[in-house]
């Protein structure tokens, strides 16, 4: 008994001799971190609370005038919101401090709208439930999960981006990015260091083309590419974590072991095994990934020769586009809403057959995606070949005169690249590949030529004999 007694009577001393080694440690660490690090002192912020952006070294002057906390009141905002215009309109267009000012700008406001949303219904009691929260580009809205199933919600967890931790949605409420679905609990908002993946990839606007892009620890300082935390032996081992996406190497609590695939090991040589990437690099993979931006051929046409799948999805999608221009002109079609109904948002698959998307490419391996061009096929051919509008702009073979119509799509037909006339691939081939509508628009452009030629001479002609009566002497006698 007298011994627990002991124990509690020791147990302030012991929490009070904690804190001072905590503080200490932190102390030496921060020394340690401002002495390692090469930035002067002019281009250093001032503020180690400030929520934007990285703010470019020529704007730090002006940064305790643009950056703000979320316990800023409306006229601070305010302030901060007509300075920065004002600076947008000074700085020179297209350079880095333009584009960051007006993502700040466009922050400000945010803040601003959320603030005076707030003070609105202060003296009820209502609750904003799509309160916008914009911090270091994310727009925060409250995270309310689908509970349709109550086992299945209760059952998965979620855990927090910026501390890793878990989100007990019984007592914790969190936030989302509407942008790049970045999760985070509510009291972590504040410290949220990792930019918004939504403006990283409206920066790149393409994904990274290179392998692997490797840059090595020591171009990184042995820091995390993402919050700095020091990757070495000098006070605790922390494992770096190469991202394959990005080439940059990260801490645990900014890389989780993620498996994702990567575009550039696709596009270069059709690798479609899942790499470990970091969470910056796997919500911007997630951006990119039913955007059609990868021209395919273009960066590496030798696919098309090794693999017959994307021989058959090319054709497929040559075809679709000849059948669009008819579906397009089609008054029957349009009201039907025919392309919306079949494509939906992948309408890129009808309007050429040179960009592909990461998820057109994985269906493209997995075979999906001509499976479902096949059955955008069927429905559009029976479409025009019922509709009498679609008909009337069918084709006939001049070369052998049959009075079966023929189309642009059809698999034994060919189009001539100089006039867009159709004919039987058989029938163009016994005529050496000559177009006959060819050979008579260049017989009609030779003779209007000659008649033009003609009727030149001829009126030089007439001019010259009026000169030479003109020049004759006139008898006066």
């Amino acid at each position: 008994m007298s011994s627990w007694r002991e124990s509690i009577t020791n147990l302030p001393t012991a929490v009070a001799q904690f804190v001072n080694e905590s503080t200490s440690t932190a102390t030496s660490y921060l020394n340690l971190s401002h002495s390692s690090s090469t930035v002067s002192e002019e281009s250093a912020p001032q503020h180690t609370d400030y929520k934007a952006l990285p703010i470019p070294a020529s704007l730090v002057k002006e940064q305790w005038r643009l950056i703000f906390t979320s316990d800023a009141n409306s006229q601070d905002l305010q302030a901060a919101i007509s300075h920065c215009r004002d600076l947008v309109l000074l700085s020179d267009e297209c350079s880095e401090e333009r584009r960051w000012l007006v993502r700040h700008l466009v922050d400000l406001r945010y803040s601003l709208q959320e603030l005076e949303e707030a003070q609105a219904v202060a003296n009820t009691d209502v609750v904003v439930l799509n309160a916008i929260k914009s911090v270091v580009g994310h727009h925060f809205v409250p995270h309310h999960p689908n509970t349709r199933n109550r086992l299945q919600a209760a059952a998965k967890r979620y855990y927090c981006d910026h501390c890793a931790g878990i989100i007990w949605r019984v007592v914790q409420a969190a936030y989302i990015c509407s942008d790049c679905s970045y999760l985070v609990h509510q009291k972590c908002i504040d410290s949220v260091q990792r930019v918004c993946a939504h403006v990283l990839a409206s920066d790149r606007q393409y994904p990274i083309s290179d392998i692997c892009p490797e840059i090595g620890l020591a171009a990184q300082r042995y820091k995390c590419a993402e919050c700095s935390t020091l990757l070495n032996f000098k006070n605790s081992w922390i494992e770096p974590r190469l991202c394959d996406y990005r080439g940059l190497y990260y801490c645990p609590s900014c890389h989780w072991n993620d498996s994702f695939i990567v575009p550039a090991r696709i596009v270069h040589n059709w690798d479609f095994t899942p790499r470990k990437v970091s969470r910056t690099g796997l919500q911007e993979i997630q951006l990119f990934l039913d955007k059609p931006l990868i021209r395919l051929e273009e960066e590496n046409p030798k696919l098309f020769v090794f693999l017959e799948k994307l021989c058959t999805v090319k054709k497929l999608r040559q075809n679709l586009v000849h059948m669009r221009h008819y579906l397009a002109a089609c008054k029957d079609a349009a009201e039907q809403k025919l392309v919306d109904q079949q494509l939906g948002r992948r309408r890129h698959l009808a309007q050429s057959n040179e960009f592909y998307s990461i998820g057109d490419l994985v269906q493209v391996e997995s075979g999906v995606l001509a499976e479902f061009l096949q059955g955008v096929f069927k429905v559009f051919g029976s479409h025009i070949r019922s509709c009498e509008m679609c008909l009337a702009k069918a084709y006939i073979c001049e070369i052998c005169s049959n009075n079966e119509v023929i189309f642009p799509f059809d698999d034994g037909c060919i189009k001539c690249d100089q006039c867009n006339s159709i004919y039987h691939r058989v029938c163009f081939t016994r005529k050496n590949m000559i177009c006959p509508k060819c050979v008579r628009i260049q017989e009609r452009r030779l003779q209007l030529q000659r008649d033009l030629s003609k009727q030149s001479n001829k009126e030089e002609d007439d001019n010259a004999e009026d000169s030479d009566s003109a020049l004759e002497p006139v008898d006066t006698t």
